[in-house]
Protein backbone atom coordinates (compact mmCIF):
# COMPACT_ATOMS: atom_id res chain seq x y z
CA UNK A 1 0.00 0.00 0.00
CA UNK A 2 2.67 2.47 0.70
CA UNK A 3 4.83 1.46 -2.30
CA UNK A 4 1.25 1.81 -4.50
CA UNK A 5 1.18 5.59 -2.83
CA UNK A 6 4.67 6.26 -3.42
CA UNK A 7 4.14 5.68 -6.80
CA UNK A 8 1.13 7.53 -7.87
CA UNK A 9 2.48 10.59 -5.97
CA UNK A 10 5.81 10.57 -8.05
CA UNK A 11 3.65 9.84 -11.06
CA UNK A 12 1.40 13.17 -10.07
CA UNK A 13 5.01 15.17 -9.45
CA UNK A 14 6.35 14.01 -12.87
CA UNK A 15 3.20 14.80 -14.84
CA UNK A 16 3.24 18.74 -12.73
CA UNK A 17 6.85 19.29 -13.89
CA UNK A 18 5.74 18.08 -17.04
CA UNK A 19 2.85 20.63 -17.22
CA UNK A 20 4.91 23.28 -15.66
CA UNK A 21 7.64 22.69 -18.33
CA UNK A 22 5.61 22.76 -21.17
CA UNK A 23 3.85 26.09 -19.34
CA UNK A 24 7.65 27.94 -19.51
CA UNK A 25 7.97 26.91 -23.17
CA UNK A 26 5.12 28.64 -24.44
CA UNK A 27 5.87 31.91 -22.45
CA UNK A 28 9.47 31.63 -23.90
CA UNK A 29 7.92 31.34 -27.46
CA UNK A 30 5.41 33.64 -27.22
CA UNK A 31 8.51 36.38 -26.20
CA UNK A 32 10.66 35.14 -28.83
CA UNK A 33 12.06 37.67 -31.50
CA UNK A 34 12.52 34.34 -33.77
CA UNK A 35 9.34 33.84 -33.75
CA UNK A 36 8.16 37.71 -34.95
CA UNK A 37 6.74 37.22 -38.85
CA UNK A 38 8.32 39.69 -41.06
CA UNK A 39 5.46 41.38 -43.53
CA UNK A 40 6.29 43.01 -46.21
CA UNK A 41 4.42 46.01 -47.35
CA UNK A 42 2.52 45.03 -50.74
CA UNK A 43 2.46 48.52 -52.14
CA UNK A 44 6.09 49.74 -51.22
CA UNK A 45 6.92 50.07 -54.81
CA UNK A 46 3.92 53.22 -54.62
CA UNK A 47 5.41 54.55 -51.89
CA UNK A 48 9.11 54.69 -53.81
CA UNK A 49 7.47 56.20 -56.78
CA UNK A 50 6.17 58.76 -54.31
CA UNK A 51 9.11 59.69 -52.57
CA UNK A 52 10.86 60.09 -56.04
CA UNK A 53 8.26 62.43 -57.42
CA UNK A 54 9.04 64.15 -53.66
CA UNK A 55 12.37 64.65 -53.73
CA UNK A 56 11.95 66.01 -57.09
CA UNK A 57 10.25 69.30 -55.72
CA UNK A 58 6.90 67.47 -56.70
CA UNK A 59 4.24 66.41 -54.22
CA UNK A 60 2.70 62.96 -54.06
CA UNK A 61 0.99 60.30 -51.66
CA UNK A 62 -0.12 57.18 -51.40
CA UNK A 63 -3.73 56.25 -50.43
CA UNK A 64 -5.90 53.20 -49.33
CA UNK A 65 -9.33 52.40 -49.78
CA UNK A 66 -11.39 49.04 -48.96
CA UNK A 67 -14.84 48.51 -50.80
CA UNK A 68 -15.95 45.28 -52.17
CA UNK A 69 -16.33 46.92 -55.83
CA UNK A 70 -13.13 47.78 -57.35
CA UNK A 71 -14.40 51.29 -58.84
CA UNK A 72 -15.20 52.29 -55.06
CA UNK A 73 -12.06 50.79 -53.55
CA UNK A 74 -10.20 52.91 -56.28
CA UNK A 75 -11.82 56.07 -55.61
CA UNK A 76 -11.33 55.64 -51.40
CA UNK A 77 -7.71 54.90 -52.10
CA UNK A 78 -7.77 58.65 -54.54
CA UNK A 79 -9.76 60.44 -51.87
CA UNK A 80 -7.18 59.63 -49.08
CA UNK A 81 -3.95 60.35 -51.13
CA UNK A 82 -5.46 64.11 -52.11
CA UNK A 83 -5.95 64.52 -48.39
CA UNK A 84 -2.66 63.43 -47.66
CA UNK A 85 -1.47 66.14 -51.13
CA UNK A 86 -3.29 68.89 -48.80
CA UNK A 87 -0.79 68.55 -46.23
CA UNK A 88 2.08 67.81 -48.20
CA UNK A 89 1.92 70.87 -50.63
CA UNK A 90 1.55 73.17 -47.29
CA UNK A 91 4.85 71.69 -45.89
CA UNK A 92 6.37 72.93 -49.17
CA UNK A 93 5.31 75.99 -48.86
CA UNK A 94 6.48 76.36 -45.49
CA UNK A 95 9.55 74.83 -45.75
CA UNK A 96 9.80 77.48 -48.69
CA UNK A 97 8.93 80.17 -46.77
CA UNK A 98 11.20 79.32 -44.01
CA UNK A 99 14.81 79.27 -46.57
CA UNK A 100 13.45 82.89 -47.79
CA UNK A 101 13.15 84.08 -44.91
CA UNK A 102 16.81 82.87 -43.24
CA UNK A 103 18.01 84.16 -46.84
CA UNK A 104 17.07 87.97 -46.48
CA UNK A 105 16.95 87.77 -42.49
CA UNK A 106 13.38 88.57 -42.12
CA UNK A 107 11.79 85.91 -40.02
CA UNK A 108 9.05 88.78 -38.62
CA UNK A 109 8.62 90.14 -42.04
CA UNK A 110 4.56 90.51 -42.31
CA UNK A 111 4.78 90.85 -46.08
CA UNK A 112 6.38 87.48 -46.03
CA UNK A 113 4.08 85.90 -43.83
CA UNK A 114 1.07 87.25 -45.50
CA UNK A 115 1.84 85.75 -49.16
CA UNK A 116 3.05 82.54 -48.43
CA UNK A 117 -0.50 82.22 -46.54
CA UNK A 118 -2.14 83.51 -49.24
CA UNK A 119 -0.63 81.06 -51.82
CA UNK A 120 -1.25 78.21 -49.88
CA UNK A 121 -5.18 78.60 -48.81
CA UNK A 122 -5.45 80.14 -53.35
CA UNK A 123 -3.20 76.75 -54.71
CA UNK A 124 -4.42 74.20 -52.18
CA UNK A 125 -8.13 73.05 -54.05
CA UNK A 126 -6.96 74.07 -56.92
CA UNK A 127 -3.89 72.19 -57.43
CA UNK A 128 -5.56 68.92 -55.86
CA UNK A 129 -8.53 69.10 -58.83
CA UNK A 130 -5.55 68.87 -61.08
CA UNK A 131 -4.00 65.80 -58.94
CA UNK A 132 -3.02 62.66 -61.20
CA UNK A 133 -3.66 59.12 -60.38
CA UNK A 134 0.50 57.98 -61.53
CA UNK A 135 -0.88 54.33 -60.29
CA UNK A 136 -3.17 51.80 -58.70
CA UNK A 137 -2.29 48.46 -57.28
CA UNK A 138 -5.22 46.31 -56.14
CA UNK A 139 -5.27 43.39 -53.38
CA UNK A 140 -7.85 40.73 -52.99
CA UNK A 141 -9.35 38.94 -49.77
CA UNK A 142 -9.83 35.56 -50.56
CA UNK A 143 -12.16 34.91 -47.76
CA UNK A 144 -14.48 37.83 -47.69
CA UNK A 145 -14.20 39.19 -51.58
CA UNK A 146 -13.16 42.72 -50.06
CA UNK A 147 -10.66 44.32 -52.19
CA UNK A 148 -8.20 46.92 -51.27
CA UNK A 149 -6.86 49.62 -53.59
CA UNK A 150 -3.75 52.01 -52.81
CA UNK A 151 -3.06 54.88 -55.26
CA UNK A 152 -0.53 57.28 -56.33
CA UNK A 153 -2.38 60.85 -56.68
CA UNK A 154 0.65 63.54 -57.70
CA UNK A 155 1.42 67.18 -58.46
CA UNK A 156 4.46 67.78 -60.86
CA UNK A 157 7.41 69.88 -59.48
CA UNK A 158 6.59 72.03 -63.19
CA UNK A 159 2.68 72.49 -61.75
CA UNK A 160 3.39 72.70 -58.32
CA UNK A 161 6.32 75.80 -58.58
CA UNK A 162 4.98 77.35 -61.70
CA UNK A 163 1.72 77.91 -59.73
CA UNK A 164 3.61 79.26 -56.70
CA UNK A 165 5.80 81.72 -58.91
CA UNK A 166 2.36 82.92 -60.63
CA UNK A 167 0.64 83.55 -57.45
CA UNK A 168 3.23 85.66 -55.74
CA UNK A 169 3.50 87.44 -58.80
CA UNK A 170 -0.15 88.20 -59.40
CA UNK A 171 -1.01 89.03 -55.63
CA UNK A 172 2.85 90.53 -54.24
CA UNK A 173 4.68 91.23 -57.39
CA UNK A 174 7.36 93.51 -55.28
CA UNK A 175 7.91 90.63 -53.40
CA UNK A 176 8.18 88.21 -56.14
CA UNK A 177 10.80 90.84 -57.53
CA UNK A 178 12.97 89.86 -54.16
CA UNK A 179 12.35 86.27 -54.37
CA UNK A 180 13.39 86.19 -57.81
CA UNK A 181 17.00 87.53 -56.45
CA UNK A 182 17.25 84.48 -53.86
CA UNK A 183 18.35 81.40 -53.73
CA UNK A 184 15.29 80.12 -52.99
CA UNK A 185 14.08 81.09 -56.03
CA UNK A 186 16.97 79.25 -57.34
CA UNK A 187 16.17 75.87 -55.94
CA UNK A 188 12.37 75.93 -57.25
CA UNK A 189 13.94 76.10 -60.92
CA UNK A 190 16.48 73.59 -60.46
CA UNK A 191 13.71 71.04 -59.08
CA UNK A 192 12.09 71.95 -62.26
CA UNK A 193 15.11 71.61 -64.58
CA UNK A 194 16.23 68.32 -62.72
CA UNK A 195 12.66 66.64 -63.08
CA UNK A 196 12.43 67.79 -67.05
CA UNK A 197 15.91 65.58 -67.24
CA UNK A 198 14.47 63.07 -65.21
CA UNK A 199 11.44 62.36 -67.71
CA UNK A 200 13.43 63.02 -70.66
CA UNK A 201 15.51 60.00 -69.07
CA UNK A 202 11.99 57.80 -68.80
CA UNK A 203 11.67 58.25 -65.06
Amino acid sequence: MKRFVYYSFAMLLTTALIMSCGSTNKKVAATDPGAMEVMEDPFQDLTDMANQIIEAGGIAAVGQGTSARQDLAKKKAVTDAQGQLAEIFNLKVQKLKKSFQEEIGSANDSEINEAFTTVTKTLTSQLLRGAITKKVKYMRNKETGQITAAAVVAIEPNTVNMSILDEMKAKKPKLYERFRASQAYDELKKEMENYEKQQNQGF
